[in-house]
């Protein structure tokens, strides 16, 4: 009988063998390159414009970019780098800007696509709304105030993304990555203050002639550097930022801002 005890309890307390689990992955895929997104950018962006005519032949690059960002999990997003969020909002702007305006080319100007109801930019048609917390479908407005602006507070991003309009700062050639991100802000503030078409020093008025970006977003240059003028200074070539700091009194002006579509233009002949 107490042989029978032992074997019992020998029974009772050996583990039973493990049972194959089923392999769950660690981790998000997300390809925080974005390598989609900058071949369609590489192949596309001449200059400051852009092929929509191109992209609209073979939109397929751009399709699967976009599938990447909307197969994005809450739960990983939510565990990813402030840059890899901030360098994914920026270019899922610029990608779903792309998509649209490929959608409805030819148009002169992007603001032809809205409606009298809704414009481009408050038509919520971007499925990522449940990275920012609910289900809901955003616009492009929501993306860059609510999201952008509001979670990221940085004037540089003013000159990241784009609203595929001549006026605005041009379409980088690349996809931006958290890794180089600061790089890459710091790099299309500079390019936007160089440009000549977009920022005008007149040394003899003591004045800057500039985009009405700079009237419109006015507190997030103040929040930044005190100014839009010291912003403007902090991102000038050195001659330039020389002469604004040398100024008495610099006075900013708008340029008028050009809503024409960024695309390029047919070759003559």
């Amino acid at each position: 009988m107490q042989r029978f005890l032992l074997i019992a309890a020998a029974i009772v307390l050996t583990p039973a063998p493990a049972r194959p689990q089923a392999v769950l992955p660690c981790c998000s895929t997300f390809d925080h390159g974005h390598t989609a997104f900058d071949r369609v950018l590489r192949r596309h962006v001449a200059g400051d414009r852009f092929d929509y005519a191109a992209l609209r032949a073979d939109p397929a690059g751009l399709r699967a970019y976009l599938s990447s960002l909307e197969a994005v999990r809450p739960s990983d997003f939510s565990s990813w780098s402030r840059a890899e969020r901030y360098a994914f909002w920026i270019n899922a702007y610029n990608a779903y800007t792309l998509m649209i305006v490929a959608q409805h080319y030819p148009v002169a100007s992007i603001r032809d696509i809205g409606s009298a109801e809704t414009t481009v930019w408050d038509d919520s048609f971007i499925p990522l709304g449940a990275l920012h917390g609910d289900s809901r479908r955003l616009s492009l407005n929501q993306i860059e105030h609510e999201i952008l602006r509001a979670d990221f507070p940085d004037a540089r991003v003013h000159a990241a993304v784009n609203c595929a309009s001549i006026g605005c700062p041009p379409l980088r050639a690349e996809a931006y990555v958290a890794e180089r991100l600061e790089e890459q802000l710091d790099s299309q503030a500079r390019a936007w203050i160089a440009d000549a078409a977009r920022t005008r020093f007149e040394a003899q008025s003591e004045t800057i002639r500039v985009s009405k970006i700079f009237e419109w977003f006015e507190d997030d240059f103040v929040r930044d550097a005190g100014g839009a003028i010291q912003w403007i200074e902090r991102y000038a070539p050195q001659p330039q930022a020389a002469w604004i700091a040398d100024a008495r009194a610099v006075k900013l002006r708008y340029l008028e801002y050009d809503w024409d579509l960024n695309e390029v233009l047919p070759r003559d002949g």
